[in-house]
């Protein structure tokens, strides 16, 4: 299983990518400029989200994502 984490509070993100990283691969980025590129470039299984994200905000990236037909789980982070 291949996860993308777009997060840019560091301090999340690193425990959140500690606890992930013994049973799944792990993409990070910390804006969500870079989450949409990503999401075009790779696939992923599932998508945590930070929804106050530098660049675009998550909601944006979830927008795009839906409209490219992308049917990936996403959990989004507040």
């Amino acid at each position: 299983m291949r996860i993308l984490l777009a997060e840019d509070d560091r301090i999340i993100a690193d425990g959140l990518i500690r606890a992930l990283k013994s049973s799944y691969a792990v993409d990070h980025v910390d804006n969500g400029a870079d989450a949409d590129t990503a999401l075009l470039a790779q696939q992923y299984d599932l998508l945590i989200l930070d929804l106050g994200l530098p660049r675009l905000p998550g909601l944006e990236v979830l927008t795009r994502l839906r409209a490219r037909k992308k049917a990936i789980p996403v959990l989004m982070l507040t």
